[in-house]
């Protein structure tokens, strides 16, 4: 921390500059007593900095950035070391270009497998998620460069982000949407946490008085300053007095007439605002070490290891009969339009500009294979008959086929969610067709979260690379040629069917108002309790070699009250030809499971790599905090008693040692819950949420003249006036132009959801001037008097 505000005796007026920021990027600067501005830029798998043009949705160009393996991709990894490089690269990255702050990483769980944003995520599991992100926070804050721990909390869909309420009991909020925010805070300190849109239980984030202080500040001590998200700001006197510091984007201080008027009248707590004022001041003020100049150097030596994480990402998912890896010296029919341009990341505000980028095709023509290309299907979906007929009699004399399908670029976005969880037809098409006719046909996955499989058990071979950076189609084709064993492991569950999914009968039916009704049975922790069949589960990956797990040992099998927590010990040994790595993982399950509790949990986890014959003893601790649950009436965990099996696998469903503990302490007491929870199957019903949580969906709101607000989206106000309709249409159109995008094309779509179902209100927020206040109000009043009905 640089000077503390007391040697700097701001005035009011200074505090009040200093929460609300200067420009899209830039927080206020106070010269008078030496306060520069703080430069924020978005990430958090690369750096999207915006030099000219600002905006927060993928749209304007950015500087050119080395494009790193998005979340879901590099969560695979299951790396700590490689994540916390990752972190450092951008960081230095991030100086290089003099920003202060990147808006990263995400740990939001994945609640559901059609969430727009998942691949920007890294697990459905916070364990995971939470020590991930609490590396790739260390390795950025090394080089001076502020993380943004993001986005707080319960934001775990993009429909209607902007408006919608997440109902979660305080079970399910702690212990599992709650609990990667809370490892990563104290683990890693992040200089800066960004609330969400959404409410949570009725309260706008950045007006939650609970989570962001009670407990972000006081249950977890963190130090750092909270910031909106972009366009977050609802009440702008209760968010800084419920511990929100510093407003963004600036929009010529938008709010700045309600925080003076709250001042005065006392609703603004000055404490809150010295709070406030002295957070943004002590980021402002860190001196931080000047940036490497030569950035040419920097983004290819970060582009080799964005390629390394990519090849330790990528998971192995099937290889009958050792199709994998291919033999050098044979053709490959490569087969799929997504060969030749494939997909690396996802849209919206983590869109990065990178320098190179190299497609599958081009990978493994780099790597010296021999390739005969055929597309197979097309992306638009035009002439598919013929090039799935033209594939499939490529495939009838080819020895070895590799297949490329994924989604498409507009089914991955910021700002909205998938509909469903299919692939194109026509990517299914070319496989079902490909596999008719030949034995050996390799699937290549390109997606940022789980699709569903109909042809998976036709196929001999099966990798997952998710959205795997600029070097995708090298890491790919060191892959498939055998330079490297595949080593990643499912950081999510992959289900059969979405109707497996139990939130998937309520995802997405009232986006305003959504129950989670389904608890912390999310994942795994509801797949494996219910018993039920799935395509792959967590934790699950293949090698091209093979490993030998000693007799495990655990250290003790009675927990006192006094004592830290467990530790076990086992040795590995590689007893395959080639080098590789195994993923160990740490499952804790409770021996009475007739209560709202995961059949198991994972509590730790080791990546351990290994030479041919090489052995090495690995020591897993086990927290005494695998055993807490949390006790929402004293507001504090609290060790639950009794017996435990703690269960070590390379998935949440293969097992090599099972260990009975019995853990000492007070009795909790038994809380009596609804069946469902009890033992989970099939899809839980409204009624028994309401009855868990005392939580009651809101219906969707019914339009109506007379009663529209700023907060109603542009789409909702047009239905009442023709005048706003034409605003909208104008602004829109300048918008597409601006970006350069083409009528019909998916960046056109995506931008027209996001102006269209963005709360008029928060659409000036983020305007920087070109909509003011009074025109917001203005175009609320026409809808709400037009005579018009549209």
């Amino acid at each position: 921390m640089g000077m503390n505000q007391e040697k700097r005796q701001l005035t009011e007026a200074q505090k009040l500059r200093l929460v609300s920021g200067h420009d899209f990027w830039q927080s206020e600067s106070i010269a008078d007593v030496g306060i520069p501005a703080i430069r924020m830029s978005d990430g958090p798998h690369g750096l999207r900095y915006q030099a000219t043009e600002s905006d927060h949705l993928g749209i304007n160009e950015s500087v050119e950035a080395t494009a790193f393996p998005t979340a879901s991709a590099s969560a695979n990894s299951w790396d700590l070391g490689l994540l916390r490089r990752m972190g450092e690269a951008i960081g230095r990255e991030a100086r290089s270009l003099g920003v202060d702050v990147v808006l990263g990483p995400g740990v939001n769980i994945k609640r559901n497998p059609l969430g727009g944003r998942n691949f920007e995520y890294f697990s459905e599991d916070p364990q995971l998620a939470g020590q991930l992100a609490a590396a790739w926070i260390s390795g950025l804050q090394s080089t001076g460069t502020g993380a943004s721990l993001k986005h707080f909390a319960g934001n775990n869909q993009e429909t209607d982000r902007l408006l919608s309420d997440s109902l979660i009991d305080q079970t399910a909020l702690h212990e599992l949407y709650l609990e990667a925010f809370r490892i990563a805070v104290m683990t890693a300190e992040p200089k800066t946490v960004m609330n969400a849109y959404n409410k949570v239980n009725g309260t706008y984030m950045s007006e939650n008085t609970y989570l962001q202080t009670t407990v972000l500040r006081d249950q977890w001590g963190f130090q750092g300053a909270i910031v909106t998200d972009w366009g977050a700001l609802n009440n702008p006197v209760e968010s800084v007095n419920a511990g929100t510091d510093l407003e963004m984007p600036g929009n010529q201080h938008f709010f700045m007439g309600n925080l003076k008027k709250g001042l005065a009248s006392g609703a603004l707590k000055p404490a809150a605002l010295d709070r406030a004022a002295d957070k943004v001041t002590a980021i402002a003020t860190t001196q931080r070490p000047k940036g490497i100049s030569n950035r040419e150097k920097l983004l290819s030596s970060h582009a080799d290891l964005s390629q390394k994480i990519e090849e330790e990402s990528a998971v192995l998912m099937i290889n009958r009969d050792h199709v994998l890896p291919l033999d050098q010296h044979q053709d490959v029919l490569l087969v799929g339009e997504m060969a030749r341009h494939t997909r690396f990341q996802g849209a919206g505000s983590s869109h990065i500009n990178a320098p190179e980028v190299v497609s599958i095709e081009k990978g493994l023509r780099r790597a010296g294979a021999t390739v005969d290309y055929v597309a197979g299907y097309s992306l638009t979906g035009k002439g598919d008959a013929n090039l799935v007929a033209e594939a499939a009699q490529a495939a009838q004399k080819a020895s070895q086929v590799v297949v490329v399908v994924g989604l498409p670029n507009e089914a991955e976005s910021e700002g909205f969610d998938r509909q469903h969880m299919r692939l194109p037809d026509n990517q299914n098409e070319v496989v079902s067709a490909l596999t008719a006719v030949n034995q050996n046909v390799v699937v290549l996955l390109v997606a940022g979260a789980p699709v569903e499989l109909p042809w998976r058990s036709e196929v001999a071979g099966l990798m997952a690379l998710y959205l795997g950076g600029e070097r995708v189609g090298a890491a790919a084709a060191n892959l498939l040629l055998g330079e490297i064993s595949p080593s990643g492991h499912l950081a999510e569950s992959y289900p059969v069917s979405y109707a497996d999914v139990p939130s998937s009968a309520l995802y997405g039916q009232n986006p305003r108002s959504v129950p989670y009704a389904e608890s912390l049975y999310v994942g795994y922790r509801y797949y494996d309790k219910a018993n039920l069949a799935v395509a792959f589960p967590f934790g699950y990956g293949l090698s091209y070699t093979t490993f030998n797990y000693g007799e495990p040992q655990l250290n003790r099998h009675v927990l006192g009250a006094d004592e830290a927590g467990l530790t076990l010990t086992l040795t590995v040994e590689n007893t395959g030809n080639v080098a590789g790595a195994t993923v160990l993982q740490l499952y804790v399950s409770a021996t009475d499971q007739d209560q709202l509790i995961p059949e198991k949990a994972l509590q730790g986890f080791r990546k351990v790599w290994l030479d041919p014959g090489e052995r090495q003893t690995v020591k897993l601790p086990i927290e005494k905090h695998a055993f807490e649950r949390w006790q929402d009436d004293r507001q504090a965990w609290q060790v639950a008693p009794g017996g435990y099996q703690i269960f070590l696998g390379t998935s949440s469903r293969n097992k090599i040692a099972t260990f009975d503990v019995q853990v000492a302490g007070s009795p909790l007491e038994k809380v009596s819950i609804p069946a469902w929870y009890r033992q989970p199957n099939g899809q839980p019903t409204v009624g028994d949420f309401e009855s868990l949580s005392g939580l009651k969906p809101a219906p969707l709101p019914e339009l109506q003249a007379g009663q529209l607000t700023q907060m109603n989206t542009p789409r909702e106000l047009s239905r009442f006036s023709t005048i706003v309709k034409k605003v909208t249409e104008m602004i829109l159109s300048q918008m597409q132009s601006q970006a350069g995008n083409q009528p019909g094309s998916p960046e056109a779509a995506f931008l027209e959801t996001i102006v269209l179902d963005t709360p008029l209100i928060r659409l000036a927020q983020q305007s920087s001037g070109s909509l003011k206040k009074w025109q917001v109000t203005s175009l609320v009043w026409l809808a709400n008097h037009s005579l018009q009905r549209h």
